[in-house]
């Protein structure tokens, strides 16, 4: 099975009247899996729209001391 990166865009919406719009990363093998973790884990959390990531992730190389 393929895990596929999700990026999840919404709004947090408080109780206590706090606004934050936010983008939160999700891996997982289906849109609705990354959805249905998403709000799981924020439930104060109002999703707009969610993309999957392709992108490549930077490898970062030692370098020697001099």
């Amino acid at each position: 099975m393929q895990e596929i990166k999700f990026i999840i865009s919404g709004r947090f919406e408080r109780p206590n009247g706090f606004e934050m719009r936010d983008q939160l990363g999700y891996i997982a093998a289906t849109k609705e899996e990354a959805i249905a973790n998403c709000q799981r884990n924020n439930p104060h959390f109002h999703i707009h729209t969610v993309r999957e990531d392709h992108s490549v992730p930077e490898v970062v190389r030692m370098q020697p001391l001099r």
